[in-house]
């Protein structure tokens, strides 16, 4: 068998996980006392994640990192979620609060499977690069590409338990935020939860798909560095691992998504396919053309 071969194999035993997930996810929103908010947020993200399951039978870079983005995004809902939450939280200081709401209980054994699940994507995309690799004309540029397509990926990725969290997960999880925030010193933290749990949405899918990526890399980097100075993360210290946390992470993961602004979302990136077509250059001013098409 050759690596295409392999990789279509692959392809289909990541799709039989993806149906199994979406089944274990559906039992659990008919069979479990969910609320109204996480029902919804859970179906449309499974029903993306069945779209891009099939999608990426195609073999397409940017179908593949849609199924590890709807992955990362299903598996991260269950488990964090809280059956049974307190009905009080009077007296819980907020950093217990925000290991709360970040760490679960969840649903037992789906994180596991999301991790299974999201391994088979990670090998089918390098056995996918292997191919394009190995056949490519100059290997060394089409290596280059991956690499950076691999890193805008996972950059993107990293925002999924942020988001999921702040806005997916239900109303328990909202509640928790907009306290801690209100701890923070944030003015309206409810509007402050919304507005950062928006703007990681907006960045893990621009990312992750190289879908407006350079004003989206920028937005991201700037809300990164924001959030570093009003979580008092630059007064703590440099290194990451000091009590409460320094700015070291954080502005690491800034600095690596600040590169995207410059160097654009590469070949294999939504935007390489929609805003150079023919239509895209004659509608588009020349200026946000050359800004869009990377």
């Amino acid at each position: 068998m050759s690596i295409d071969d392999y990789a279509r194999w692959l392809g289909r035993v990541a799709l039989a996980v993806a149906i199994i997930m979406i089944g274990w996810g559906l039992s659990v929103l008919l069979s479990q006392p969910v609320t109204a908010w996480f029902t919804a947020s859970a179906t449309i993200w499974m029903a993306l994640l069945l779209v891009s399951a099939f999608w990426q039978l195609r073999g397409s870079f940017t179908a593949i990192a849609a199924l590890a983005l709807a992955t990362a995004v299903v598996s991260r809902l269950f488990s964090i979620l809280r059956l049974n939450p307190p009905t009080s939280i009077a007296g819980l200081k907020p950093d217990d609060l925000d290991l709360m709401v970040a760490t679960g209980p969840g649903v037992p054994g789906f994180e596991l499977l999301g991790w299974f699940l999201g391994a088979l994507v990670f090998v089918q995309f390098i056995l996918r690069a292997a191919s394009v690799a190995a056949s490519a004309d100059s290997r060394e540029v089409s290596l280059n590409a991956l690499a950076l397509l691999f890193i805008r990926v996972y950059v993107g990725l990293m925002f999924v338990p942020h988001f999921g969290s702040h806005i997916l997960g239900g109303p328990f999880q909202f509640k928790i935020y907009t306290f801690y925030f209100a701890s923070l010193g944030m003015p309206l933290p409810a509007m402050q939860v919304a507005l950062a749990g928006s703007i990681e949405l907006i960045c893990a899918i621009g990312l992750t798909l190289g879908l407006f990526t350079r004003p989206v890399a920028l937005l991201g980097s700037v809300y990164l560095l924001i959030s570093m100075l009003l979580g008092g993360h630059f007064q703590i210290g440099y290194v990451w691992a000091l009590p409460q946390g320094g700015y070291e992470f954080g502005v690491f993961w800034a600095v690596m998504i600040a590169a995207f602004a410059v160097v654009g979302g590469g070949r294999n990136s939504v935007d390489r396919e929609l805003w150079r077509s023919e239509p895209a250059r004659r509608l588009l001013p020349s200026v946000v053309w050359k800004v869009l098409a990377s």
